[in-house]
């Protein structure tokens, strides 16, 4: 497959999805060339039974030839026999040319979307991934199966006019100049249509966005008593959704009814013309009658002719999106230093950002309290080059001009809107696939899940379903804190660890990290973005930030202490006398 070259906003208009569709069409050479190739031998062999009908009526039955008769009748029987036989052939291209050319798509957005990573979802909402992985696949593939249709339909076009000028030339040119005719302006519906269809689209991939917010925040929308207000907004979604399909319906009907007028107006007009011929002693009976069948034969070719652009144009619809998607530029590019800063010795190594003050030595358990809480997950964030904001620094070296998977390797975040996918608890948890069963047991103790393992009925070969739903949302965060202690990262940042969790789990967490840390190896470091003075005060160290810069760095207690607005931030009542 040849690479789709980046383009811009102003270059993704048809040409970039004609691209597209000529790279697709290129990787399966052969298949194009065989489907083209039993189209048209489809189409043609169908084009000329009609001729050999009228031969048979004007040398057989005319002259009341039986030899003649049986000739031409064989030879009606070894065109069906061959029109039947390609018929089967091009059917069955079409079918794998339609699954081929989805999953070459499908691969090739996936393989992206791997790549971009993060970045994604800033650039690309939910709804218009699951559409384009969806109906744009579909209208690609379908797209693709018409362009052996259109090559076979204009072979037995041209195959029809030859006939057509070796009996008579004037119907012959009269067909030359009607056909082109009519279907050019059966085609001046295909603009508005690919217009549209993309406003279509458009809001086709709005409105899945939305009931995909709907669907994962419906427990939250519930407890605050947002739901009449979302669904307000869905409503006025599928209601605008609902207008642009009425506009789409619209044309396609138009061009529906140019798809049955075109091949009919061509019908009477070949056929008005040969009757008169025939009465002008110019045309035989047969000739007539071969007439009838060419003018009758061209509603099929003329239909795939105007249905085929209507394919092609929602394929062209579809391939525009998936450039778009595929244009957007993935930060992470492979360099041949990839290998070697990936190779550096890893030692005692301080992650720092300038921007914010924050300097993370090595083999430390710290914790940051934030004075805003955008500022935690933005400092955060910033750290682990999840944002390419500020400066931040690994070991003196920007991490800017690390690779991200090296970055990836070294400084691991955990966000709380980290999700799971489908497979076992075991496969989820340690994805590597390394971490042994004494491991995953230690890493489950600190983080006070092994209950949750314990009551599932196999353990952790339970698969998991619908990302983790039938987790609560405490036990989900524990399974998420286990998964960040499995990938035993140099830099592990949480934020907000064990907001979920009761006051009681939250101090066991607390000092079960604390321990944790002693017997980590060592370079590691711990960074834990919260307000939680369970978690401040088992902390080696913390830092506090206001408006985005470190104000303060030293014990829980000397902050408390020397800090009126810390003391003010991290004060809970109750929660700090647990497990005094």
């Amino acid at each position: 497959m040849q690479r789709i070259p980046a383009l811009g906003p102003e270059g993704l208009d048809h040409r970039s999805a004609a691209r597209y569709i000529l790279a697709l069409v290129g990787k399966q050479k052969a298949a194009t060339i065989w489907g083209a190739a039993t189209s048209a031998v489809w189409m043609t062999t169908q084009a000329l039974i009609p001729a050999a009908i009228g031969r048979a009526i004007d040398l057989g039955i005319a002259r009341d030839d039986s030899g003649e008769v049986v000739r031409w009748s064989m030879a009606i029987l070894l065109l069906g026999v061959l029109r039947a036989g390609s018929g089967i052939a091009f059917y069955r291209h079409s079918i794998i040319t339609h699954t081929v050319s989805g999953c070459l798509t499908m691969r090739m957005v996936t393989r992206h979307i791997t790549r971009l990573g993060a970045s994604l979802p800033r650039q690309h909402d939910a709804g218009e991934l699951i559409a384009t992985s969806t109906s744009d696949v579909t209208a690609i593939g379908v797209g693709l199966i018409t362009v052996g249709r259109l090559m076979g339909s204009a072979a037995a076009v041209t195959a029809v006019t030859v006939a057509m000028v070796t009996v008579s030339v004037p119907l012959g040119l009269l067909v030359l100049v009607t056909v082109p005719v009519l279907s050019g302006l059966g085609s001046l519906l295909l603009r508005p249509l690919q217009r549209r269809q993309d406003d279509y689209r458009s809001l086709q991939g709005r409105l899945a966005g939305r009931a995909v917010d709907i669907a994962w925040g419906l427990r939250v929308l519930r407890g605050v008593g947002g739901e009449r207000q979302f669904a307000a907004r869905f409503r006025a979604d599928s209601a605008r959704l609902r207008l642009a399909d009425v506009d789409v319906a619209r044309v396609e009907a138009d061009l529906e009814g140019s798809r049955i007028l075109v091949p009919g107006l061509v019908t009477a007009i070949v056929t008005y013309t040969a009757a008169l011929l025939a009465l002008d002693q110019r045309l035989t009976i047969g000739q007539v009658v071969a007439f009838y069948g060419f003018a009758t034969f061209l509603a099929t070719p003329l239909h795939n002719v105007l249905d085929g652009a209507d394919q092609i144009t929602r394929a062209l619809v579809a391939a525009r999106r998936v450039t778009r998607l595929l244009s957007i530029d993935p930060r992470d590019t492979d360099t041949p230093e990839t290998a070697v800063a990936a190779s550096k010795p890893r030692g005692k190594v301080h992650l720092a950002d300038s921007a914010s003050g924050l300097d993370v030595p090595p083999s430390t358990f710290m914790a940051v309290a934030c004075a805003d809480a955008p500022d935690a997950d933005a400092l955060a964030r910033r750290l682990a080059r999840f944002e390419d904001s500020g400066d931040p620094a690994l070991d003196g070296e920007p991490l800017s001009s690390l690779p991200v998977t090296v970055v990836r390797s070294r400084v691991l975040l955990g966000l709380n809107s980290d999700r799971f996918f489908a497979g076992t608890v075991r496969e989820e948890i340690a994805p590597a696939g390394t971490a042994g069963a004494q491991e995953i047991t230690a890493a489950l103790q600190v983080a006070c899940a092994t209950d949750i393992i314990d009551a599932l009925p196999d353990g952790l070969d339970t698969r998991m379903t619908g990302r983790g739903r039938t987790f609560s949302g405490g036990q989900l965060q524990r399974l998420r804190l286990t998964r960040a202690l499995l990938a035993d990262a140099e830099f592990t940042l949480l934020v907000e660890p064990t907001n979920a969790v009761d006051a009681y789990t939250e101090h066991r967490v607390a000092e079960n990290l604390a321990r944790f840390h002693e017997t980590r190896p060592e370079g590691r470091s711990t960074v834990v973005f919260t307000v939680s003075p369970l978690l401040l005060q088992r902390a080696q160290q913390v830092a506090y930030v206001e408006d985005g810069r470190v104000v303060a760095a030293g014990t829980h207690d000397e902050l408390l202490e020397s800090r009126p607005a810390y003391r003010a931030l991290v004060a809970r009542d109750d929660v700090s006398e647990v497990g005094k």
